[in-house]
């Protein structure tokens, strides 16, 4: 485990947003984007916050855009980040995808204590962009994966890792925003003080 294992905390926002029609990084809620909900929600709870995106949305921060040789989605993005952070000096990070605007505060700290690769779940099931990551775990598995395989899931590249499950009890604190109505229904929940 490296000294600072809450050091790196990586956003997701490099997926394709078919199913929302717009990208999910720029989309507002409440007049605010959800990226910049996101970096104000973790701003304090990493050392350091970076992008997995082909931009950096006029944040500032820094981007590692996909691997072209990485598989497709998001084991991709994960492949790719573990290669370019490792060669950082960087031995461990936590993800968390783009559109949760609720995403537990104490996430970082809770997914990272144990040093194993770690991923969220609601009591109800999983949320795999909601994981601790160790860069040498996934490296390992990455050099099992054949590249001419269809791209893989993150349920099976948190399989592979042997990633513990860490619980938080309630289900709105892992909310995507995936389509326009889920928008709709996190400004309500916002709407409620939630």
């Amino acid at each position: 485990m490296s000294a600072n294992p809450t050091a790196c905390l990586v956003i997701l926002a490099g997926g394709q947003s078919t199913r929302m029609g717009a990208d999910k990084a720029v989309i507002r809620l409440d007049g605010e984007r959800l990226i910049d909900i996101l970096i104000r929600r973790m701003a304090g709870k990493a050392e350091r916050i970076m992008l997995s995106a082909r931009e950096d949305y006029a944040t500032g921060l820094a981007t590692i855009p996909d691997d072209p040789q990485a598989p497709d989605g998001p084991v991709g993005a994960i492949f790719s980040l573990t290669d370019r952070l490792q060669k950082m000096g960087i031995d461990d990070f936590v993800t968390v995808p783009v559109d949760a605007p609720f995403a537990p505060p104490d996430l970082i700290e809770r997914l990272s204590v144990s040093g194993d690769c770690a991923v969220a779940e609601d009591g109800q099931r999983i949320h795999p962009t909601f994981a601790y990551w160790r860069c040498a775990v996934v490296n390992a598995v990455r050099g099992t994966h054949d590249q001419g395989e269809r791209a893989p899931s993150l349920h099976w590249l948190v399989r592979q890792c042997g990633a513990v499950t860490v619980t938080w009890p309630d289900e709105r604190l892992f909310m995507n925003i995936n389509r326009p109505a889920d928008l709709a229904a996190a400004a309500a929940i916002k709407k409620a003080g939630t």
